[in-house]
């Protein structure tokens, strides 16, 4: 009998106050008064594989019974709980270290052709223009000019090199001395694009704006200008913040 079933069976006969049968636990030298209690001391886990041990203090009749158990083996391992729920999203780190340059991507297909020919002449300033009824057409004077791309200036005119469609914008602000029926247009080679010319009658001392854009077919050489014309009326017109450009888009 080892010492842990010898203590097991000392504490199970003496703490009921009994004289223990010798022929249960104890040799016949180790019978003691029937008085005796034994109580349990300290519990000591020893290493895994060590032999356990039991020891007894105390004074009688009162002893203490102190036990060192081994460690058991390690259980195997148990199944894999269930995943939890994700738990909350974390703050946002540092940003990165910028990466190296990528290599270069292909070549994409060639773009559109841009505008071929333009140009432009515009005058800011104010100019004074003398009308009279025999229906000549007055040229507004364009002084200033804008970059160029196969357009050619010539004075208050501009010519295009190629043949194409043309975008044409203009602009004029008109007042007068009197009341006067006229009409402005963008001429080519001296005659009205009909889709520019703006008849009506200028009121004494009110402004009256000419001003729009339109599409035209143009020649190569044609030469485009502003012209005012009357027919039925002497007036004395002020011109100001005139502007004729072209754009080839065809």
């Amino acid at each position: 009998m080892n010492n842990v079933e010898r203590a097991r069976c000392i504490i199970q006969n003496f703490n009921k106050n009994y004289r223990p049968s010798p022929c249960c636990c104890l040799a016949q030298s180790n019978v003691v008064p029937g008085n005796m209690t034994l109580t349990i001391g300290t519990v000591t886990t020893g290493a895994p594989g060590s032999q356990a041990a039991a020891s007894i203090t105390g004074v009688a009749p009162n002893f203490i019974l102190n036990l060192t158990i081994p460690q058991g083996p390690t259980g195997p391992i148990g199944p894999t709980g269930l995943t939890g729920p994700t738990g909350p999203t974390g703050p946002t780190g540092p940003t990165g270290a910028t990466g190296a340059t990528g290599a270069q991507g292909i070549e994409g297909p060639t773009g559109p052709v841009g505008f071929t020919a333009f140009g432009g002449l515009y005058n800011t300033g104010s100019q004074s223009i003398n009308l009279t009824q025999d229906s000549s057409p007055y040229q507004i004077q364009l002084g200033e000019t804008l970059p160029a791309q196969n357009v050619n200036y010539s004075t208050n005119s501009l010519t295009v090199d190629e043949e194409g469609t043309y975008q044409i914008s203009y602009n004029s602000d008109v007042t007068t001395t009197e009341t006067a029926d006229i009409t402005f247009a963008v001429r080519s080679n001296n005659q009205n694009i009909d889709t520019t010319a703006t008849s009506g009658n200028v009121t004494n001392a009110a402004a009256t704006n000419y001003n729009g854009t339109v599409f035209a077919e143009l020649p190569a050489g044609a030469t485009l200008d502003l012209a005012i014309t009357t027919e039925n009326n002497t007036a004395t017109l002020t011109v100001n913040d005139a502007r004729l450009t072209v754009v080839q888009v065809a």
